[in-house]
Order: structure tokens, then sequence, then C-alpha cells
């Protein structure tokens, strides 16, 4: 867990972007009393995914393009079924801690943290929409 003044030295910013980017929504916090508590990861998912200030170069903009246009890939229909099925029996098997019988049953270290790692992914959502119900 980071603050304020910790995130924007990460982020290269200052405190009060931090909180004008976590009033729009674009940065998830929490309230801890009067201070705004962040993730680390949802600090560094930011540092890596966030666009740079100011306008992009145009040959930087045409050459973003054309790598769009050459790597953009369209899954077919049958495809993203399958994937869809996929998150729904993931979300159906690790919306709860995984059985100790299911980690004893995993066929490598790999996999069982593969079992963890989505528990934790579904926990975090649900955690996040506690907060934003106010209950947590």
């Amino acid at each position: 867990m980071l603050s304020v003044k910790e995130a924007a030295r990460e982020l290269g910013v200052t405190p009060s972007r931090v909180r004008a980017l976590i009033k729009a929504g674009q940065l998830f916090a929490v309230k801890n009393g009067r201070e705004w508590v962040l993730r680390e990861e949802d600090v560094l998912t930011r540092l890596t995914e966030a666009p740079r200030a100011g306008r992009p170069r145009r040959a930087e903009a045409e050459s973003r393009a054309a790598q769009q246009q050459e790597g953009s890939v369209v899954f077919p229909a049958d495809q993203a079924a399958r994937a869809h099925d996929v998150y729904d029996e993931c979300r159906r098997m690790f919306g709860r801690l995984p059985s100790a019988e299911l980690m004893a049953a995993a066929r490598s270290k790999e996999e069982a943290s593969f079992y963890m790692a989505a528990f934790d992914f579904f926990l975090q959502q649900r955690q996040r929409e506690l907060v934003r119900e106010g209950v947590f």
C-alpha cells in the first residue's frame, strides 16, 4: 500500500495530480481515515500503461497507427465464445478459495499458483465492488 505522496514519487507527478487521477477514476484508491491509500499494483499499472504528457509526435503517431493496423487481431466468433466460457468457468471455480483437494491435485507449482492467482483476481474484484458500495 502506498500513500498519495509515495505514489506521486513513483509516477513522477505531484501529489495533487495523484488526487486528481483518483477523483477522475483513473487511479483506484481507498480512503483510510483522512488519507488515500493506493495499491502498488495499481500504481505500477498506471506507470506502464499511462500515456505520456503532451501531444505525440506525428511520426510516432503514424508509426503507432500502422502497428495497430498490422498487429490487430480479429478473433473468430467461436474463439470469443470459448474465451467467455473459460472466464465463466474460472469465476465459478475460483469465486471462492480453492479447496485443499484441488490444490493437492495440482500437477505442478505453476498450476497451483494459477489457481491462487485466479482466486486472488476474483477476490480483488469483489473487494472493489464492496468499496464502491461503501461497505468496505
